[in-house]
Parts: C-alpha cells; structure tokens; sequence
C-alpha cells in the first residue's frame, strides 16, 4: 500500500489467513485490507463473469453496479462465504451469545446475513464517486448524531487492480469517530487514502467510515464485486438491494441459505426519493 497520511505511513494489510492480526487492524483502524484472499486467477476470472453478467444499474458517468450476481453465477459465493470475512463481519455486527435476566439471546447462526453481492465497475474515464457513508447512514436524521457502532459491514473484494489511476475505492481513516455524514461531494479529502490492492485483496469496510470511488484513468474497467453483510434487526435497505430468487436460494449449499434466507421474504415494491444526480458509489 502506498498512500501515507497523517498518522498512518501507509494503508496496512493482512494476509487473509492470518485472522488474529485482522481482528487487531479492524478493531484498531476502523477497517481492513487482507490480501491473498482469493488466487489471482480466480479474481479474473470472477472479473470476467461481473462483466458478462447480466443485469445491470447505471451510477455516475462511467460507474456501473452489477446486481443480484448470485442469481447468474454462483461462483460468487466462494468471496460472500470466504471464512476470514464472515468472521470479521461477526465480530463486529452479531449480537450476545447469551442470553440474561432482562434480555433474550438471537440465535447466533442468524445473527450475521448476507444482504447483496453486487459487482462495481468503474469504466475508463469514469467520474469519481460522491463521499458517503453505506445505508442506511445517509438515510438517518442530519439533525442528530450518527450512531457510533456499525450496522452495515461491506467486503470490497478486488478483482483488478485496485491504484490510484484505476479508480481505486478512497476512506477517510478515523472517519469511524465523527458520527456525521462527509461533505456532499466528489473531490479529493484533505485526509484521504487510497485504497490500493492486487487483484485476490478484499477491503472490510464497516459503513461507519468516510469512502468513495475513485476516477478511472486507465484504460481498463476497475472491477470489483461487494458483499454486504447485516445484522439479523436489518432488513432491505435500499430500493436498489435485489434479492436472490428462491429457485437459486433452493440449490444453494446449506450454509449459504442460512445467510440468506432472510431475503426471500423481502419486500421489493417500496421505491425511495433519489437527489437529482445519482452518483457512484464504492
């Protein structure tokens, strides 16, 4: 990582295997960046199958969200099930594993759910993306305080290189302590860092941190595929979370449903009330 910043000398990152050493960098830093986290081979193939993949949602010029991917491919499911990720999104979203004299216990196998993996495409000459904070921050009262724990955690899972030029995912460290919204736009923040990453990487991002996508200057798509995870009291969030169809959801393996299963009850029909410009996003 080569992006150093008041206070960091660089982005750091963990080797995927290594879950101890990652638990310490969320915890510590607010986020994370495990590298190896998929073979290089398997990230662009995956690469490939976001960009044949076929539904699709436009963002900011040049930005292209991919949804529903488990509905085409499911593939995808070795990045939403990878071990390392699924244990960091319980550590910070699941709730007591007992139960006490005033408060009952959540089930702990369905306290952690897999919301959307969606793919993220930046395309050469994309715009850079609007700071922001994943819902359903941006949706909560301005005129109060943010909560100061996460209730979305997001793995960004790099699947091309991930550097500045490319349009590489941007955060604020320490954002995780404001408990407000960033400025409403897209240019740089004195307190930025680039997220940057080989292809394989996966960034832990719980939506309590400032990020934004990056402007693509390269001559290739920047592509990434999202895997959302959220608490068992979360339901859809947003108008644009599609869920998985209960013909895949009924082939998929049983850990996996499990994760999942919350979605087939979701109500896809309430639309919510967009600014005038949409703007990309991760």
């Amino acid at each position: 990582m080569d992006q150093p910043v008041s206070g960091y000398e660089s982005l750091p990152g963990c080797p995927a295997d290594d879950l101890s050493a990652a638990s310490e960098a969320l915890s510590r830093q607010g986020f994370v960046i495990l590298t190896d986290a998929v073979p290089a081979d398997v990230a662009a193939d995956l690469a490939e199958r976001v960009l044949a993949a076929p539904q699709r949602a436009p963002g900011v010029a040049g930005y292209e969200f991919v949804v529903a991917l488990l509905n085409t491919d499911q593939r995808f499911l070795q990045l939403a099930m990878h071990p390392t990720v699924l244990a960091l999104a319980r550590q910070v979203l699941a709730g007591r594993a007992e139960p006490a004299l005033n408060a009952f216990a959540w089930p702990v196998e369905d306290q952690v759910r897999l919301g959307t993996v969606d793919g993220l495409v930046a395309h050469p000459g994309s715009a850079p993306g609007a700071w922001h904070m994943d819902s359903p921050m941006g949706q909560l009262s301005p005129e109060r305080p943010l909560p100061d724990f996460p209730i979305i955690v997001n793995a960004i899972w790099m699947l091309t290189p991930f550097r500045e030029e490319t349009g590489a995912t941007r955060l604020v460290p320490g954002s995780q302590t404001r408990r407000t919204l960033p400025p409403p736009v897209c240019d740089a923040l004195p307190d930025q860092c680039i997220c940057s990453g080989q292809p394989g990487s996966v960034l832990v991002l719980p939506n309590t941190v400032w990020h934004a996508a990056g402007a693509n200057r390269s001559s290739l798509p920047r592509v990434a595929v999202a895997c959302n995870y959220q608490p068992w009291w979360v339901g859809r969030l947003t108008m644009d979370m599609y869920p998985i169809e209960r013909e895949v959801w009924d082939r998929l393996p049983a850990d996996a449903q499990a994760l999942t299963r919350h979605q087939l009850s979701w109500d896809t029909n309430f639309r919510g009330i967009l600014a005038d410009e949409d703007a990309g996003e991760k």
